[in-house]
């Protein structure tokens, strides 16, 4: 019993030893080193991205002691589970479309080229966009009457909201922004036998809009004042 113990321990000895020596080519160890961990350069992560058309420009750094080509897969898009966009790029950089006010997620794959792959963490950025700071809920306070009441803000287009409760009575009315001038118009709006119209100026920081406003009742000013919208 114990000589064919000792028989299967020298079996094992040998196929290790056959191993190790598979390692080995002409008597020196190879090695080969893949890419270093991916970090990102830009945008940074979590941040929040300004641009003038409708793309961004993803770029990290990575880099191969041995030499080898830049062979990158790259993950992007709105869910923290990006899709592969691109396979096997050549360069250390990628430009993505982008839609302003999204939250956009992307890593990247790196592959050496004995096919060693290193994976970057997940980064993420948000696209800005000016309106969106003004959408949401809002405090609608009329200084002269010591009131205020609840009013909603959705986004219409890239430049105007849609107001859900205006003058507290449960009526729609559009705002449009205007963000070189930072002021803000509601065109002559008709609800019923009451109409109203609207303009001031805004504050793209806080989101805050402060503006005059007339209310019309049967072609007769019902009320002229002061509306100040706070963010909630």
């Amino acid at each position: 019993m114990k000589k064919k113990i000792l028989f299967f321990i020298i079996l094992l000895g040998l196929g290790g030893l056959f191993a190790l020596q598979s390692c080995y080519k002409d008597g020196t160890f190879v090695t080969h080193d893949a890419f270093t961990t991916p970090t990102v350069t830009a945008p940074l992560d979590g941040a929040t991205v300004h641009i003038t058309g409708t793309t961004v420009d993803l770029k990290w750094a990575s880099t191969n002691p041995d030499g080898d080509a830049v062979k990158a897969d790259i993950y992007f898009g709105t869910s923290d589970k990006p899709p592969l966009v691109k396979a096997n790029n050549s360069t250390l950089t990628y430009t993505v479309p982008v839609v302003l006010g999204e939250t956009y997620f992307w890593y990247v794959v790196m592959k050496d080229a004995n096919g060693v792959i290193v994976t970057s963490p997940t980064w993420s950025f948000t696209v800005f966009e000016p309106i969106g700071i003004f959408v949401g809920a809002f405090t609608a306070d009329e200084p002269a009457e010591a009131y205020s009441y609840d009013v909603n803000f959705t986004k219409t287009s890239a430049t105007t909201l849609s107001i859900d409760n205006y003058w507290n009575s449960g009526w729609v009315g559009i705002f449009t922004l205007n963000f070189t001038a930072n002021t803000y118009t509601m065109p002559l709006t008709v609800w019923g036998t009451y109409s109203g119209q609207e303009s001031g100026t805004i504050d793209p920081a806080t989101g805050t809009m402060v503006g005059n406003y007339t209310i019309w009742h049967n072609a007769a000013v019902e009320e002229t004042g002061v509306h100040t919208y706070t963010k909630q």
